[in-house]
């Protein structure tokens, strides 16, 4: 398990740089599209493709970080009121329920990519299963947080 948990921060940190270094993409490309827009009158073919990829790519990622950190959608003001041995029910089966939505996101990940493995974007011409491959990849870094941290972990171990 400590095993585990050294693979889960490389996988953290690696997560972090690549989400904000997707972040800037994004902003850099979109600022770059708009510039050429309206003030050269001349878009980028390619800018719009881009920026949309590397947006599903940081959106998964900041997904999977969120996960890390159980910073996702909670009751916070329903499970404060419920008994102990009820709070670290309702925090496993949560727990569940995001493992089994994480293997579900690799599974049609999956089988999204392998639907278009021979499709190529029209603007960059890269594989349209590059862009698919976010889903199982995001998928199986949910499923590794979720597992190095243990089932229900309390708000003492964050």
């Amino acid at each position: 398990m400590t095993r585990l948990r050294a693979v889960n921060r490389v996988l953290v940190a690696a997560e972090t740089w690549a989400a904000g270094a997707l972040v800037v993409t994004v902003c850099a490309v979109v600022l770059l599209q708009v510039l050429m827009r309206y003030l050269f009158a001349t878009p980028n073919p390619w800018s719009e493709e881009l920026s949309r990829f590397a947006f599903i790519w940081v959106s998964l990622l900041g997904a999977s970080l969120a996960v890390e950190h159980r910073a996702h959608f909670g009751f916070d003001q329903v499970t404060k009121k419920l008994a102990p041995r009820a709070r670290r029910a309702v925090e496993r089966t949560a727990w569940a329920v995001v493992l089994a939505f994480s293997l579900l996101l690799i599974g049609t990940g999956i089988a999204l990519m392998d639907l278009t493995l021979g499709e190529r974007s029209a603007a960059l011409d890269l594989p349209i299963a590059l862009v698919y491959a976010a889903a199982p990849v995001s998928g199986a870094l949910m499923a590794i947080h979720l597992l190095a941290g243990g089932a229900g972990r309390g708000e003492e171990s964050r």
